[in-house]
């Protein structure tokens, strides 16, 4: 294996672990959006947050095709140190691969916070419809189900 080619394939991972730091940023925006019941600045983050995933669709192609050029298809990146060329790649890919980590498991942590108050508030939405019309959301055809969202509460959701 080449280790300037490995070499790149860790400064990769690096900027894979800026983009999911973006994200966590993106994640922690959207929880404070919601707390503070600022629509405009959800939806604003929802559209950065879609616009990041298209990115990380084109990391994760650029990934499978340097792991192909390294040889290393199906390795799991905490097996990745085994495979590098040398001491100095091996001390860096664990580094790389402990970082990526702790920045991916930072962005999963806020994005369930973000999940879980953007769920919560949601109920609280359509608890407040019931309360005000209940004949119009019993005509729903399932029980909680917002109908007709005046356009100040209404926003565009994408997972």
């Amino acid at each position: 294996m080449n280790r300037e080619s490995f070499a790149q394939y860790l400064a990769f991972l690096d900027d894979l672990g800026a983009a999911l730091e973006e994200l966590t940023g993106i994640e922690q925006e959207k929880t404070r959006f919601v707390r503070e019941d600022d629509l405009d600045g959800l939806n604003e983050c929802m559209k950065k947050e879609q616009a990041l995933s298209m990115t990380l669709r084109s990391y994760d192609q650029k990934r499978t095709a340097m792991l192909a050029g390294l040889g290393l298809e199906g390795v799991p990146l905490r097996k990745l140190p085994a495979h590098a060329p040398d001491e100095q790649s091996r001390e860096r890919a664990v580094k790389t691969m402990e970082r990526l980590t702790r920045r991916y498991e930072l962005f999963r942590g806020a994005m369930e916070v973000a999940r879980d108050t953007l769920e919560c508030n949601l109920h609280q939405i359509e608890k407040a419809i019931r309360a005000e019309d209940p004949e119009r959301a019993a005509q729903t055809g399932y029980p909680g189900a917002p109908v007709d969202l005046p356009p100040q509460m209404k926003t565009d959701f994408r997972a």
